[in-house]
């Protein structure tokens, strides 16, 4: 018997390429019958597993260090419902001047962790909060002394739990002509269509994680969409069409 699934819906060259390693995880437990556990996912790519787990009739659990965070990891066939994420990831925390969540997750990469090494990081009020695998954990402690100018000094945070960001948003009405991405982030940033297009050729755009470099997509309600550079906005929902048959569209912003 063969795991079934399939991934040809999903755009991203990158994701798909994570999404078949983190299937591979998945067939190991099922041909084995045994405990698997895999790397950080996002929450795309945990829609996708959790509906191949389901598809296949596996039991799986996501575990992250908080009920907010947005990548988790995935244990397949637990040996126990009682499962301690100490046991997988550990949380680091250390005090900061001026660090930003860029500047993080590029010093952990430049040490040659993969991005899927890592989960959140938290970042407010001179605390800085990140998730890591436990077969990276020591080197990240003993390695990681510096972010841009600062030297830090990092500590594992004993009860391995993240504090949670309350995000906050700002919140708008637009007027676009049609739902094509180009239109869409030209209402977003302000900015003409011919620029729109330009930024999502440079594959700076992400739909619900996914990079998108076709300007035509058509983007639907609840979408979350990422501009490098200008920030995260949700498009909520079509409101309604004005009397130029423009569609009215309300869109949140992340402050």
């Amino acid at each position: 018997m063969k795991l079934k699934y399939n991934i040809d819906f999903v755009e991203d060259k990158y994701i798909k390429s994570n999404l078949k390693k983190a299937i591979s995880v998945l067939e190991k437990s099922f041909y084995t019958h045994k405990e698997v556990s895999s790397f950080f996912l996002n929450p795309f790519e945990i829609k996708i597993i959790k509906d191949i787990a389901r598809l296949n009739s596996i039991d799986i659990v996501f575990l992250s260090p908080n009920i907010k965070s947005e990548r988790k990891i995935f244990i397949a066939n637990p040996y126990s419902s009682n499962l301690n994420s100490k046991d997988y990831f550990s949380v680091l925390e250390f005090t900061h001047k001026d660090i930003r969540h860029p500047d993080v997750l590029g010093s952990l990469m430049n040490l040659g962790l993969e991005r899927n090494d890592i989960g959140d990081i938290f970042i407010e009020y001179g605390i800085c909060e990140f998730v890591i695998l436990n077969k990276e954990k020591n080197f990240v402690k003993f390695n990681l002394s510096k972010i841009k100018d600062e030297s830090i000094n990092l500590k594992f945070k004993e009860d391995n739990t993240m504090q949670n960001l309350d995000i906050e948003y700002n919140e708008f009405m637009g007027f676009v002509s049609s739902l094509r991405l180009d239109n869409i982030i030209s209402e977003l940033i302000n900015l003409s269509r011919a620029k729109a297009k330009n930024i999502i050729s440079r594959r700076l755009v992400k739909i619900d994680y996914q990079t998108i470099d076709n300007p035509s997509k058509e983007v639907q309600e609840g979408s979350l969409i990422s501009i490098r550079s200008y920030g995260r906005f949700i498009f909520d929902e079509i409101k309604g069409l004005s009397k130029k048959g423009n569609y009215r569209i309300k869109y949140r912003k992340y402050k």
